[in-house]
């Protein structure tokens, strides 16, 4: 839906969501391993995302340059 052409990774998944840390997706990973449960504004975001809502943010600023032109 963002036009990437493939799926997104876990680390853009958790900088679209804004979440915090060094890797934003190991929280992403947490969820789908069970070991910890999406909170209530992470689920609804997540469901406006899989209903094709874009993140707030710019997509080069989820989506790393290096991402963007694999060179």
């Amino acid at each position: 839906m963002w036009g990437l052409g493939r799926r997104l990774h876990m680390s853009e998944l958790g900088r679209a969501l804004r979440l915090q840390g060094r890797d934003p997706g190991q929280s992403v990973r947490d969820w789908e391993r069970g070991k910890t449960s999406v909170s209530g504004p992470a689920s609804v975001a997540i469901e406006l995302l899989l209903a094709g809502a874009m993140p707030p943010d710019p997509i080069d600023q989820i989506i790393t340059r290096t991402e963007l032109d694999p060179k």
